[in-house]
Parts: C-alpha cells; structure tokens; sequence
C-alpha cells in the first residue's frame, strides 16, 4: 500500500496505522487513506493493487500455532470454512499454498478483487453446511466479520493480531483475543 501512497504523493502508513483504517468496503478504506476516485476508478486501484499483492502472497508465515489450532479442532471433528472478501481463486491458492485444505470443509471467496462483503458468500456456506448446526462461531480480524455474525445471528469471536486493532473489535461487543492460545481457550469452553 505504501507503494500506491508513493506513487500519488500521499502520506506512508504505518502497521498501526493500517490496522486503525482498515474497514469494509474496501473502498472506504482507499477513502480514508486520500485516494481520489474522480483520477482513478477504484477497480483499476483493486486490480493494480491484486498485481502487486500476487507477487507477495506467500511471503507472510502463518500465526504461530494456527496450524496446531486448525488440527487440534479438525481431530476433534469441528466442521471448519474459510469465507472470505478475498477472491476465490486467490484465496484458494493460499489455502493450498500454506498445506491448510485439509483442514477446511469448504473454502469460499468472492467472484471480483473489490472485497465489499461477505455476507452474501457467508449465508450460501450457512445455509448449505451448517443450518442444522447446533454451536456455531465465527473467527474473524475484522469489524466487518462481526457484522458477518450478526447479520447470520452466530457466535463470534475476534483476533486482534489480523486487520484491525483491538480497540476498533472491542467496540463490536465480542470477544477478542490476542494469541492462538487465548483462542483455542474459548474454543474449548464454547
């Protein structure tokens, strides 16, 4: 992002920073950040965007003890879903990419690289796999993923070392950790 910044003669952000403005849409957050979309169409930005971001997908590690996370639950014989904003071809390759598809029942992304909502993509995963479910939760980063929860009426739970701060998820009312751990403790007591 800080490239894009550059390149329009807008002010650098910090991680901090990115984790204060980071929002969905997508596009509201390109907003917040001084992007005029009267010079530049916000499809044009999310495709240049996508073009840097394939070249650095698979440079990022995963969460320390995410995968002890996903295969304590998956013996354990929790249904898990990926639903994302992310484009699913994408969001696929990263699945695959870091050895996680084992893991998930289903992996679902967006048609487009705009990331608006997921909502939409949510409610068909719902309404296809977990219905019947009696204990549903989402795991999510992002204020939106608990608009997500809300809008399916399930459980939520967020972490705050993905998208956002801690302050910006503590104000959605669920809980939110901050280490594998601490998720994997609410996890068992759910």
């Amino acid at each position: 992002m800080n490239g894009f910044l550059k390149e329009r003669g807008l002010p650098f952000i910090s991680l901090e920073d990115y984790k204060k403005k980071f929002v969905f849409p997508v596009q509201d957050y390109y907003k917040t950040l001084g992007f005029d979309f009267s010079k530049e169409s916000f499809s044009a930005l999310s495709l240049e965007f996508i073009k840097q971001y394939k070249k650095h997908m698979f440079t990022p590690l995963l969460v320390k003890n995410m995968r002890q996370l996903l295969f304590y639950l998956n013996e354990t014989g929790v249904l898990q879903f990926v639903v994302s904003a992310q484009e699913s071809s994408l969001l696929k390759k990263a699945v695959e990419h870091y050895k996680l598809n084992g893991f998930f029942s289903d992996v679902q992304g967006t048609n487009n690289y705009r990331a608006t909502s997921k909502i939409a993509i949510a409610q068909k995963t719902f309404n296809q796999h977990l219905k019947k479910s009696k204990k549903i939760i989402l795991i999510g980063d992002t204020e939106h993923d608990a608009e997500v929860a809300r809008a399916l009426n399930i459980d939520c739970c967020l972490v705050s070392y993905g998208h956002c701060t801690r302050k910006k998820l503590k104000q959605t009312s669920f809980p939110v950790v901050d280490s594998v751990k601490e998720l994997k403790a609410i996890l068992l007591d759910y």
